[in-house]
């Protein structure tokens, strides 16, 4: 999220905003942060296909095979 502060042209200088301090600014997320939530979520939804896929293959009734 940025801030935005409009500034009136013949002000002399903007009122600071009281209420935000800069202490209290939201850490921004660098590139590498976005890229590597992005490459979790991919891993995790993709162990999450697997593990449904791997329930449907054991649950499968097995007509027509031949038990030894």
């Amino acid at each position: 999220m940025t801030f935005v502060r409009v500034v009136k042209r013949k002000s002399a200088a903007a009122p600071r905003d009281a209420g935000r301090s800069s202490t209290q600014r939201i850490p921004q997320r660098t590139a590498e942060m976005i890229v590597k939530s992005w490459i979790k979520e991919s891993r995790e939804r993709r162990q999450a296909e697997v593990n449904q896929l791997q329930k449907l293959i054991l649950w499968k009734p097995m007509g027509g095979l031949a038990r030894g």
